[in-house]
């Protein structure tokens, strides 16, 4: 499977945990682009009407997601969105939403959107509970969430270890210890896998969700 990436040249780091260069860094970049892949296999072939990424930093997924709905949305908490939009303009993409918001607390209304992605992002929020509140209400009631979130292990906190000079209870607390329970108990799963497969629930690495809003 092809991901499109832009080129690292339109990209720029947007926060204290903006790693989007690790995406041209091997051997990381497996890790990274794995993530990628996953959720791309989760969306399919379906052409979604509206889509938001949240948490969208450099913006480095957005040529990719812009292919899977009509209408596209991005936002974080940081407002550096200049050169995303150069970025979506040499890739021809022009019918996008960017907004500095946090998906604690958002600004769109009820029902507004098919799709919501999130590449590893909900273990950087501060009020968890919040979040998945908020995308509940902003999610169809039809709609699905895709993420993907990192769980505890030797082997990714080496590697983070490694590449971050932090340790990975500076990096994430303790969320990486319920993100996946607060999912499974406010959405419906469709789709559940891990980083290795087989293996991988015994030692995860990521955990992919393709998750149904479950709001009467």
């Amino acid at each position: 499977m092809k991901i499109l990436l832009p080129d690292k040249k339109f990209l720029k780091k947007t926060g204290e945990v903006d790693y989007y260069y690790w995406n041209y860094k091997f051997p990381i970049s497996l890790v990274q682009k794995y993530r990628f892949k996953k959720i791309v296999q989760l969306l399919g072939s379906e052409k979604y009407g509206s889509l938001l990424e949240f948490g969208t930093g450099s913006g480095i997924f957005l040529p990719e997601l812009s292919k899977h709905c009509k209408r596209l949305y991005a936002c974080d908490i940081h407002d550096k969105f200049e050169h995303i939009e150069k970025m979506l303009k040499h890739y021809q993409i022009d019918d996008y939403e960017l907004s500095s918001q946090s998906i604690e607390k958002t600004n769109f209304g009820d029902s507004s959107f098919d799709v919501i992605v999130a590449n590893s992002v909900l273990e950087f929020v501060e009020d968890l509970e919040a979040a998945i509140r908020e995308i509940k209400r902003i999610l169809k009631k039809d709609g699905v969430f895709i993420t993907i979130c990192p769980m505890e292990s030797k082997f990714l906190d080496y590697l983070l270890s490694f590449y971050t000079r932090k340790s990975p209870k500076d990096e994430f607390g303790k969320s990486r210890q319920f993100v996946g329970k607060s999912l499974e108990k406010n959405f419906i799963v469709q789709k559940k896998g891990y980083m290795v497969p087989l293996v991988g629930s015994f030692f995860p690495v990521y955990t992919h969700y393709k998750l149904a809003n479950n709001k009467a």
